[in-house]
């Protein structure tokens, strides 16, 4: 089956949404049958050394690609289905509360991996030579430091 395939060099991290796309050119190629939508092998008539990435049309998707033969002038690529990016515009509709994120946090939703110390130091101090604090008029100070 040939279809269209558009080749990338993505220096992107696979988990980032907006992947940073340098297009390398679109071109025909040959789809293994049965065709795996999530694995798919591609078979490109020419070396493309730099493509490490690709959107099929036919499919809907975006592929990282690893070449796997290469012979003659025919490159096999094995493909492997990256979601972030395919399904990028219904993943920035959905509505969602982040509960983990590096950067930014919020205190009031628990989280199990984030560091807090929490422990109590407390201590009675006498007023030295001082008869306001000699405790017969029940005056009491109550110090307290931090969140």
């Amino acid at each position: 089956m040939a279809t269209q395939i558009i080749l990338y060099n993505n220096l992107s991290d696979p988990h980032e949404v907006n992947k940073r796309l340098t297009v390398i050119g679109t071109y025909t190629c040959e789809l293994k049958q049965p065709v795996d939508k999530e694995r798919p092998e591609i078979k490109i008539s020419g070396a493309h050394l730099n493509a490490n990435y690709a959107y099929i049309a036919a499919m809907g998707r975006y592929y990282w690609i690893t070449p796997i033969t290469q012979n003659n002038s025919i490159t096999e690529y094995q493909g492997l289905s990256d979601p972030t990016m395919s399904f990028k515009e219904q993943f920035l509709l959905c509505p969602c509360v982040i509960s983990r994120q590096a950067w930014h946090w919020d205190l009031y939703l628990p989280d199990n991996k984030l560091p807090v110390e929490s422990r109590t130091a407390s201590a009675v101090l006498k007023f030295p030579n001082s008869s306001l604090f000699d405790g017969s008029q029940n005056c009491y100070i109550l110090t307290t430091l931090g969140g």
